[in-house]
């Protein structure tokens, strides 16, 4: 493995470390809960779900996290500002991790940031994200919340690649007057998550592979991705599950649905032994199946580092919880 060469922050989110030296700190797992269509959502605009198969969920995740020894947050992802404040307080009452406030409406996020403001949850929230899309609104909103921990999505839209997520994060890429990170550090937010944003394989996902290793090097903060997402929107693999799909008891099953099932968890490995830090892993259902994986991940890398730089592994973390 590798060391960076700048001193790499560790923060501390809800009592979660993310961040540091490959090694360091154990990777942070961020799993999705209601995302659009989660077979648990009965009404996404009004906050109407299954209370009992969210709190199976969420406590599968939490317990996959003290099984394995990596921390985990709630990737909280609602469809409206009603929605938004319900499923908070559902998630926080039901597990002590930290949470991601996430929509594509930017009306919910803002709804998120007032109420965790008006609970007293701050301190476990990580805003999802601060981006090219950002209104003037939702960028004040931010700055007026007391919230210090937010996500940072490198999409360039004009570049995807390693030089265009750099010049987004230098100089704002002529979308804004400055650079996301400097920006990031306007709006009060000292604990940054630097998403360096997942295209398709073929599209750019290996630009963002290597660009989180450029980001920690320049910037020294803490950097992950939803890698998922690349084998999810991956043209040749969906035509194969398609292909190869037999339809059972349990929905689409076979051979397609096991070969996109394997490359949709096993992707998340990736950005590990690229030295991140954290990974948005898709649904929380799927905790099961990609905690130990990226557990054995995290035991290879910090096994490395520990005996070719000393490096010492920083509790909770599977080399301490795993090893037999």
């Amino acid at each position: 493995m590798f060391l960076f060469d700048r001193k790499q922050e560790i923060y501390e989110i809800g009592g979660v470390k993310v961040g540091g030296q490959p090694g360091e700190c154990a990777t942070v797992m961020c799993g999705t809960i209601f995302y659009a269509k989660h077979y648990l959502v009965e009404d996404a605009e009004k906050g109407i779900f299954d209370k009992k198969a969210a709190e199976d969920v969420l406590n599968k995740q939490d317990e996959f996290s003290d099984l394995t020894g990596n921390p985990c947050m709630m990737q909280i992802f609602s469809e409206s500002p009603e929605a938004m404040e319900k499923e908070i307080a559902f998630c926080v009452e039901k597990s002590d991790s930290p949470f991601l406030i996430d929509s594509t409406v930017a009306e919910a996020k803002v709804a998120g940031l007032k109420y965790v403001d008006e609970v007293g949850l701050t301190d476990r929230a990580v805003y999802n994200s601060i981006n090219v899309s950002c209104s003037p609104e939702e960028l004040k909103a931010i700055e007026e919340s007391k919230i210090e921990a937010a996500i940072i999505l490198a999409f360039n839209p004009k570049d995807s690649t390693v030089a265009g997520k750099i010049d987004l994060l230098e100089t704002g890429a002529g979308t804004f007057d400055k650079g996301l990170v400097q920006l990031a550090r306007d709006l009060g937010v000292t604990k940054q998550m630097c998403d360096p944003a997942t295209l398709p394989i073929g599209a750019g996902v290996g630009s963002a592979i290597a660009s989180g290793f450029v980001i920690k090097s320049k910037y020294g903060i803490s950097v992950g991705l939803g890698i998922h997402n690349a084998p999810s929107a991956w043209t040749w693999l969906k035509t194969f599950r398609k292909e190869h799909a037999t339809k059972g008891p349990g929905g689409w099953e076979g051979l397609g649905a096991d070969v996109f099932r394997i490359c949709d968890i096993a992707s998340n490995v990736i950005p590990i032994i690229a030295g991140m830090d954290f990974v948005l892993y898709g649904p929380i259902e799927n905790a099961s199946m990609t905690f130990p994986l990226v557990g054995m991940a995290d035991m290879i890398v910090a096994e490395a580092n520990a005996a070719e730089h000393g490096i010492e592994s920083l509790e909770p973390h599977p080399i301490l919880k795993m090893t037999a």
